[in-house]
């Protein structure tokens, strides 16, 4: 099974037990100041298991991104120690708020694990927390575990948190039971016991059974409702189903590992089991780790910094830095190799392709801020280490690593590890002194200028901003309480005393318009309305006037623009229509997962583990249409309980939001009723036309549907008209045979590629014949070494197997040179009867002459590549072949 395959068939399996599967929240936690990063799937239910927060779900899964890099739950310093540990991983995980508890939990998991994952229960052990009889109860009589398979670990009162989970040092906490697996049972039989072999034993699975809340003071209190909390780790889970004991041989690593041996102008071995034998192989899966942990942070807004969460950030890339070195990087590489992390993980998460293009900039600059002065800081650490071992000591003092910090830049932690590598340990003691001195004497000398330009609030009539009347007018005259230019260029915040601009929220974009001074003597353009703190603030661009405390304080014209109004309010009822139509047609347990209301168009993410169908499109498309005829009319409820509007009026609330006492409900007549402040047409008939754009995935369990309505959607259709007559005058034909006349091109365009590959297979065999005849005779052995003229790769794979195929028994090697892509690309063929009769290898012969091309090679032992960037290098390469053939004999 592979990894893609795992979460959805996890989610699948929660989402038939009536979970709501909920998409994962960033790794930079949003509002909660505990946390340096989302270190486990739980963090975003925080208020909900507190009791702070009610959804309109008790059942959850989801696949969270989370990192593990500082705080109570920190794995950086395991991280290349064993096939474990990381930074970042997926935790795939299923929730109950108040609703089952253990037995569900553990015939759950076991079910997954065995029927599912159709793992060997024989492997399979569990701990429990050493008080839980009930668990141990569970496993025994409904599993059949055997009691000798069950560990009791933990004691709480004596400071001994095994089997007791929490997220932090305050907060939920309980119990948990965990579930691990035997990676070799060929061993023999395993006595699980304290002390068990953890490089034998994996753990895979979590259950939690959140009882309590930890307050500051370390008091357990008894949370207002037991819930559960499990976490299974997709890494260590795909792991086990590919029958490796690395997290790092799997799927989830090798395009990082491909992209990471690309830029050292190397190639994945067809045998990847050669690869993850290499002696440098620790230096390649520290780096994949840490680059997933940098790319994913950056995308969900993490910066580097020298202090809390950026200075964790900064850490991993400069141990990344470092292990790139000796791997011979000289030069930034890292945002390069984000970019295998975007492509792999972009369709799965989304915000990575949004932002990855300027991610990779920021992780760019960073490591050419690291690189100024890796070099002169190595040199520094050679020559500390050197002088230690000399004097016969065992530790760099503090002094030597502080000033490898404060001036190079180095993290202590990873000064310890270089200093490991060479059999010494450092004076943390002596580092700490001096790092405290530093900070004191630093205290204060930083000024933090904003470099946006952003001004001061500026204060006109005192009172509240928070007056919103935009549900029944679209002008109101108002005042300015507030304002503050932000970055110049004549753009400013406002706040007005009453508005009549909607605010985004719930997915809808905020109001666009005019504020102008009723006296006429200015006017500012609304670009944008958001809610704030402070109230309702407007983003404007000066259009007339002058902006200041005097010219504002008189009375001004608030005026949205009706237009772009109108077809928000339309797109925002079609988002209704389409949510409805989803339950209907492809599931009823479908949650809404998020969207973005504008006036071009709709975005609606939904739960639901697979795409939907053509059919099903076509079904909700027309569906949809039906609705907007029917002229049916759209109610807006106010101010109505919330309890009475959950569970009287069936209302559906909407993901992200938070809900005070009494509510706004949007209903159309039995078609739809959800908890909503958005604005809507007063009837569907409003909406003329709705268009059905795009579906695809866009993380685990989760969808999206792209839309139009009204004059968009009518164009759209004009477009797509005007675009098939167009393709119909280019492929001379009419639109009604467009498709025959397609099929038509494609099968005779394969035809023609046909018959060039055989073409060029035979030009490769007729010149094959012409580069042997200039075959040089090294020590027996018949070597040609040339450069052949290519288009493709394919091409340059014909010339070796041609020039193998004429050599036949003989005892030979082939080199062939050539120029694809902007780069040196070298091919070395060795025959069998030189491979066994003369101990050549392919890979080391073509490495001999790779550092002619700044490249490096690998392979089989008859057939191995290299590339390198230094083109010019290239001649010289195939000039010395014959030599390194000559002193491999």
């Amino acid at each position: 099974m592979k990894p893609n395959q795992i979460r959805d068939s996890f989610l699948k399996f929660f989402q038939e037990l009536d979970h709501a599967v909920v998409p994962s929240s960033p790794v930079v936690p949003q509002g909660d100041n505990t946390l340096l990063f989302t270190n486990a799937g739980m963090n975003q239910f925080k208020d909900v298991l507190l009791g702070n927060e009610v959804r309109d779900y008790k059942r959850a899964a989801s696949v969270q991104k989370c990192v593990r890099a500082g705080g109570k739950h920190n794995d950086l310093d395991e991280v290349g120690k064993d096939g474990r540990h990381l930074t970042f991983f997926e935790m795939l995980g299923n929730w109950s708020f108040g609703d089952y508890y253990k037995r569900e939990s553990i015939q759950w998991a076991w079910r997954y694990i065995i029927d599912v994952l159709k793992l060997d229960p024989s492997r399979l052990y569990v701990t429990i927390y050493k008080d839980d009889d009930e668990c141990f109860g569970y496993w025994t009589n409904d599993i059949g575990l055997a009691p000798e398979r069950i560990l009791r670990l933990g004691d709480i009162n004596e400071g001994n948190e095994e089997n007791f989970w929490s997220m932090g040092p305050t907060g939920p906490c309980g119990p948990c039971t965990e579930i691990h697996y035997d990676l070799h049972p060929e061993y023999g039989p395993m006595t699980w016991a304290v002390g068990y072999d953890e490089n034998r034993i994996n753990e895979i699975w979590n259950l939690v059974f959140m009882e309590f809340n930890r307050d500051e003071t370390g008091e357990l209190n008894a949370l207002p409702m037991k819930s559960v909390d499990t976490g299974l780790g997709l890494d260590r889970a795909a792991a086990i189903l590919a029958g490796v004991d690395s997290v790092f041989k799997t799927e989830l690593f090798t395009p990082i590992f491909e992209r990471t041996l690309a830029l050292l102008g190397q190639e994945m071995p067809e045998d990847i089991f050669e690869f993850y034998a290499r002696p440098d192989f620790t230096d390649f899966a520290v780096i994949a780790d840490h680059v997933r942990t940098v790319t994913f942070a950056v995308c969900d807004g993490a910066q580097f910094a020298n202090e809390g969460r950026g200075y964790v950030l900064r850490r991993i890339l400069r141990r990344a830095v470092r292990y790139g070195r000796n791997l011979g990087f000289t030069k930034p590489f890292l945002c390069e190799v984000a970019s295998a992390v975007v492509a792999e993980y972009g369709g799965i998460y989304p915000e990575l392709r949004a932002v990855g293009t300027e991610a990779a900039e920021l992780i760019r600059l960073e490591e050419e801020r690291f690189f100024r002065n890796l070099e002169r800081g190595l040199e520094l650490f050679e020559a500390a280490a050197s002088r230690t071992a000399t004097e016969g000591g065992e530790q760099l003092s503090g002094e030597e690593v502080f000033q490898l910090h404060a001036t190079f830049g180095f993290p202590p932690d990873l000064t310890e590890i270089m200093a490991q590598e060479q059999g010494l340990g450092i004076d943390w003691q002596g580092y700490e002194r001096l790092w405290r001195v530093h900070q004191e004497t630093s205290r204060g000398k930083d000024v933090h200028a904003d470099a946006a330009g952003v001004g001061d609030w500026m204060t006109v009539h005192e009172g509240g901003a928070e007056h919103f009347v935009g549900y029944t007018h679209l002008e109101a005259t108002s005042l300015v309480r507030r304002f503050r230019s932000i970055g110049g260029a004549g753009l400013y915040e406002i706040l007005l005393s009453e508005t009549p601009f909607y605010a985004e929220s719930g997915g809808q974009v905020g109001d666009r318009g005019v504020i102008r001074a009723s006296d006429g003597s200015l006017a500012l353009e609304v670009l944008d309305t958001q809610k704030t703190p402070i109230g309702i603030v407007h983003k404007t661009r000066l259009i007339e006037g002058q902006v200041n405390k005097s010219t504002l304080s008189g009375s001004f014209e608030a005026k949205v623009d009706q237009r772009q109004r109108d077809l928000t309010a339309s797109n925002h009822t079609a988002t209704h229509l389409l949510h409805a139509a989803l339950r209907d047609i492809v599931a009823d347990s479908i949650f809404q997962a998020g969207s973005m209301v504008g006036p071009d168009k709709l975005r609606f993410d939904f739960s639901y583990a697979k795409p939907v169908t053509a059919e099903q499109i076509e079904a909700i498309e027309s569906r949809v249409n039906e609705q907007i005829r029917q002229r049916l009319p759209v109610v807006c409820h106010v101010d109505i309980e919330r309890e009475r509007a959950v569970s009287e009026m069936g209302a559906m609330a909407i993901f992200g939001e938070k809900y005070g006492d009494r509510v706004r409900v949007v209903e159309i007549p039995g078609e739809s009723v959800e908890l909503c402040g958005g604005t809507h047409v007063r009837n569907t008939a409003e909406i003329n036309l709705f268009r059905l754009t795009a579906e695809s995935g866009v993380a685990a369990g989760i969808r999206r549907i792209e839309a139009v309505t009204s004059d968009t959607a009518y164009e759209l259709f004009q477009s797509e008209r005007r675009r098939l007559e167009e393709a119909s005058r280019i492929l001379k034909t009419d639109p009604a045979h467009l498709l025959e006349r397609a099929r038509a091109m494609v099968e005779e365009r394969t035809q023609l590629e046909r018959q060039l590959d055989r073409l060029a297979q035979k030009l490769a065999s007729s010149e094959a014949v012409a580069l042997l005849e200039h075959a040089v005779d090294v020590g027996g052995v018949q070597v040609v070494a040339t450069e052949v003229k290519v288009d493709t790769r394919e091409q340059f794979m014909a010339y070796a197997d041609s020039l193998r195929d004429r050599l036949g028994a003989v005892e030979g090697v082939v080199l062939l040179g050539a120029l694809l892509d902007d780069k040196a690309n070298l091919l070395c063929v060795v025959t069998d009867s030189a491979v066994k009769n003369r101990g050549l290898k392919a890979g080391q012969l073509v490495n001999a002459v790779a550092p002619h091309v700044e490249g490096k090679g690998g392979g089989r032992p008859n057939l191995a590549q290299a590339g390198g960037t230094r083109v010019e290098g290239l001649k010289a390469a195939i000039e010395g072949f014959a030599d390194a053939v000559r002193e491999a004999l």
